[in-house]
């Protein structure tokens, strides 16, 4: 007698949670098969199990596209539906990326895969591939360094986004992209994991929120509900054309509970400090701790009026490469601090309660 399998047909293995219509209904039989891999002499068994059963449809075989897709050393990434996706499930498969193309960290906390490079214009290009985190990122900032063939770096990039309703943590594996700006030829790529502080260079740009050569920009807050957490961003820029050496900066990151006239330390965190050259038309971006809405007890906090602020000096000395002359930057953070209001749902989804 035939087993059949009444439901939708999904290959990839992942989880996910799927409403059937039963206009979408189909009906496939159990196939019980071998399935082996000849290439080059060698062989290889794909490992089925009831989990991971073959199926026949209307006389076509099916195979689990993940268990297919790893037997072959694979990668299969699972991107739910999006708007960004027009509604559709998003299956993205990275095949055979021999290890010797694998570039990783000295310390091996990270390691990416299939990078690919596509050139925007200007010196500009769009960075993708897989990320795989394989050591606690807490307190780091990814930088990628474009290199030349002398291995010389030609550009650096922390703005990288790494794709996923969570937080990456250790044994993930994502796509992720990043822009990169190169002063020559690139021929091949580094990732580099540094404490707090990682550099980006571009050929131009102005920030509003700096009104003199360099200074901070501290933008505003935001809760992610898929990352379930409160978002901060700060970057040190140097806008001018000029490179420049600082004097050791000091920042210390802040959210407090706003009580009336009062206020009262949530979460506080001292940054290393920032010191030493800042090349022209580049930044420095630090690592801000992600906060999950939960006081220093680990309980949630109560909804209401919180401040997330930095405090720094009011100002700062630097030089420019190749002068002797000490100079100063007057109030160089022209935002230091926002509210925010949270609100008891908000709480509810970031904290699970």
């Amino acid at each position: 007698m035939k087993k059949f399998i009444s439901g939708i047909i999904v290959g990839v293995g992942i989880s996910a949670c799927t409403v059937t219509l039963a206009s979408e209904s189909l009906q496939a039989f159990l196939f019980p098969s071998t399935v082996t891999f000849h290439n080059k002499g060698e062989t290889t068994e794909v490992s089925f199990s009831n989990d991971d059963p073959v199926i026949n449809y209307n006389n076509k075989v099916y195979i689990p596209l993940r268990l297919f897709s790893e037997t072959l050393n694979g990668k299969v990434i699972y991107t739910a539906p999006s708007e960004l996706s027009g509604g559709k499930n998003v299956i993205d498969i990275y095949l055979n990326d021999d290890d010797k193309n694998m570039i990783r960290d000295n310390e091996g906390i990270v390691s990416i895969s299939n990078l690919e490079s596509t050139f925007s214009g200007n010196n500009s290009y769009s960075l993708s591939g897989l990320i795989t985190i394989n050591k606690d990122l807490e307190g780091k900032v990814i930088e990628i360094h474009a290199l030349d063939s002398n291995k010389k770096v030609t550009g650096s990039s922390v703005e990288i986004t790494i794709e996923g309703l969570s937080l990456a943590k250790v044994g993930d594996t994502r796509k992720f992209s990043a822009p990169i700006f190169s002063q020559g030829k690139i021929t091949s790529f580094e990732v580099v994991v540094k404490d707090l502080w990682g550099l980006t260079n571009l050929e131009y740009f102005s920030d509003g929120m700096i009104n003199n050569v360099a200074g901070i920009s501290f933008g505003p807050p935001s809760i992610d509900e898929n990352k379930k957490a409160l978002i901060s961003g700060l970057q040190f820029k140097n806008q001018s054309k000029n490179d420049l050496n600082i004097e050791p900066l000091s920042i210390e990151f802040q959210i407090n509970k706003v009580i009336g006239d009062r206020k009262e330390i949530v979460k506080s965190y001292k940054l290393s400090d920032l010191k030493g050259e800042i090349p022209a038309m580049s930044w420095y971006k630090a690592y801000l701790p992600a906060w999950d809405l939960r006081d220093q007890n680990g309980a949630p906090v109560a909804p209401g009026k919180y401040e997330v602020s930095i405090i720094v000096p009011n100002s700062l000395k630097y030089n420019i490469e190749g002068s002797a002359v000490t100079e100063t930057l007057y109030n160089f953070a022209r935002y230091k601090k926002w509210d925010i209001e949270l609100t008891q749902d908000q709480i509810n989804k970031i904290t699970n309660n």
